[in-house]
């Protein structure tokens, strides 16, 4: 079975310039068999980063990425 593509929505809490904290969104579009791999992979991605947290992942319409490669 081929990869489909799935939305993942990542919250991360960073210190804005008074210190106080923030949080922030990034989205990733990710290649994965089902959702729990693209969380995985996200997590993966991001095993440096601290205080992050996989909010949502959902099937994404897009169904091709082309790349120059």
């Amino acid at each position: 079975m081929h990869d489909e593509f799935w939305e993942t929505t990542v919250q991360f809490e960073i210190s804005n310039n008074g210190g106080k904290p923030k949080k922030v969104k990034e989205y990733y579009l990710v290649a994965a068999n089902s959702a729990t791999f693209a969380e995985a992979q996200v997590s993966k991605l991001l095993k440096d980063e601290s205080d992050f947290i996989v909010i949502s992942t959902k099937k994404s319409k897009i169904t091709v990425v082309k790349t120059d490669q």
